[in-house]
């Protein structure tokens, strides 16, 4: 039991370690960093992912699973009788 705790506790340490001190930051990366190959790159992507999108909207159309159809309700039995009064005699009634 003590080696499971201390590889637990030694697991705990390396992940803290491993964590970046420094705040992140991505404001220099997306600035002119992927030259014009890379931009051309994004575009193309971008295309292919928007015809792929509206080529295969109508076989999502037709494929798509129909709404579920529930049964009806159960039927519900009438509500059982109100309870009578007690017989005149019993609890005080009727003397």
């Amino acid at each position: 039991m003590p080696f499971k705790s201390a590889a637990l506790s030694g697991l705990a340490v390396l992940a803290l370690i491993a964590a970046p001190l420094a705040p992140a930051s991505a404001h220099e990366f997306h600035h002119h960093h992927f030259g014009l190959i890379g931009g051309i790159a994004a575009l193309g992507a971008a295309a292919v992912v928007g015809a792929v999108t509206i080529a295969t909207a109508p076989v999502r159309a037709i494929a798509a699973a129909p709404a579920p159809v529930y049964a009806p309700p159960p039927a519900y039995y009438a509500p059982p009788p109100a309870y009578y009064a007690p017989p005149p005699g019993y609890y005080g009634y009727g003397r």
